[in-house]
């Protein structure tokens, strides 16, 4: 992830959702479409552990093998590109490489040599990955990324292995499934570079065939969600906590439908979520910044986790979500495996939720057919915000009042 230079640690918005619905895993998913609930159950179910390992462990070895990290324009990138397209033709999909220069923030000696190499420094060649299902409508495609680029300081294995093994898993997942829409999985380049893989394909598509552009009904982002000192967040769509930090940006109209959708999957199997900015910093704002309602998950980078996340999620408080953020030690041993899957898992039943559904072209977004549009909570949260601020006016009412009398019976 691409820390804002700003930002001093994340702002967390409110309520946290803990809706105890059933008492089942996932099991209990929500209906996904015209697929339903046993069609969600089947793809979350496909996403696994071991799945998910198997493919951190691959990320792993390519930085091993290539001076310890994955950043863009490296041989070690190369390899994750390589892996990916590989596992991509294995599930039956017809992979894309997109090539695109990046600024030469990442050279050294090493890659050169790697590369049978420009010591002279320069733009340096890297490369997005992109993959469609064969069936649905390309007309409403829902595009599900990740970046696949590390920092030069780090093997990237929270940041971001876990999100580009958690793409991975659902497109296998999905692999031979027929849904209502087309569903695209990219993997970007050079995220840790100013975004720069996720604003190539924008901008390319814009320019070179603004019909493909226009059928991007939305983008789901996955970037660090295996941090080992965890908290569930999910991203705040309807700016309900706050939503960005940045006023001259503004959350696409329908990113609310994504945010509801997601908590709709986490109350679904009683697990506990909290809303983050929006703007907080990775491939989903560029997409953002071009109108395409954006929304996603996180578990955290440098902020530091609060008692009472400790309480609901588990884990240390008064310690960062990922102390290795950005370092040398963010290593296959700094991936918490289990809120990984539930992550994917999540991941996997959303998208599947949307590409069952029917979305209308010039039509506002909505959460999938059949999954509920606000949980009981967020129902009542203006009602609760009006309790509270009477309660609020009521006491400082009652503290003027007796402080009025107090010093009545001082003057007397």
């Amino acid at each position: 992830m691409r820390r804002r230079a700003s930002s001093s640690g994340l702002v967390w918005a409110v309520p946290v959702v803990v809706v105890s619905l059933t008492a089942g895993g996932p099991a209990a998913a929500l209906p996904a479409g015209g697929g339903g609930a046993a069609a969600t159950e089947e793809i979350v179910r496909a996403v696994t552990a071991e799945q998910l390992e198997g493919h951190l462990r691959a990320f792993q070895e390519a930085a091993d093998a290539h001076g310890g990290n994955r950043a863009a324009g490296t041989a070690g990138y190369r390899a994750s590109v390589d892996y990916v397209v590989e596992r991509l033709r294995a599930a039956g999909y017809d992979p894309r490489v997109q090539v695109f220069t990046v600024p030469d923030e990442h050279h050294d000696e090493h890659d050169d040599e790697e590369y049978g190499k420009d010591t002279a420094a320069g733009p340096r060649v890297t490369y997005n990955v992109l993959a469609d299902t064969p069936t649905g409508d390309p007309g409403s495609t829902v595009l599900l990324g990740a970046h696949l680029d590390s920092v030069p300081e780090s093997p990237g294995l929270n940041d971001n292995s876990s999100g580009a093994a958690g793409v991975l898993a659902v497109a296998e997942a999905l692999a031979g499934t027929d849904t209502r829409n087309r569903v695209r999985f990219a993997w970007w380049g050079a995220e840790e570079v100013n975004l720069n893989g996720a604003d190539h394909y924008v901008s390319d598509l814009r320019a070179n065939d603004p019909g493909a552009f226009d059928d991007i009904a939305l983008y789901l982002n996955l970037d660090m969600i295996g941090s080992p000192n965890y908290g569930r967040f999910v991203y705040d769509g309807d700016t309900s906590g706050g939503g960005w930090h940045d006023d001259s940006v503004e959350a696409p109209a329908g990113s609310e439908a994504i945010e509801v959708a997601f908590k709709g999957y986490f109350e679904s199997v009683s697990m506990a979520v909290e809303e983050v900015p929006l703007d907080d910093g990775s491939d989903h704002l560029v997409f953002a910044g071009a109108g395409i309602p954006v929304g996603g998950l996180f578990t955290g980078d440098t902020g530091e986790k609060t008692r009472q996340q400790a309480d609901r999620y588990g884990g240390e408080a008064g310690t960062d979500y990922d102390p290795c953020y950005h370092s040398a030690c963010d290593d296959l041993d700094n991936v918490d495996l289990q809120v990984l899957e539930e992550m994917s898992d999540a991941t996997a039943a959303v998208v599947l939720g949307f590409a069952s559904s029917t979305i209308d072209d010039g039509a506002p977004l909505r959460p999938p057919d059949g999954w509920p549009r606000r949980s009981a909570l967020e129902e009542l949260r203006p009602v609760l915000t009006g309790f509270v601020a009477l309660g609020v006016v009521a006491a400082v009412a009652v503290g003027v009042a007796v402080a009025v009398r107090r010093r009545a019976r001082v003057r007397r």
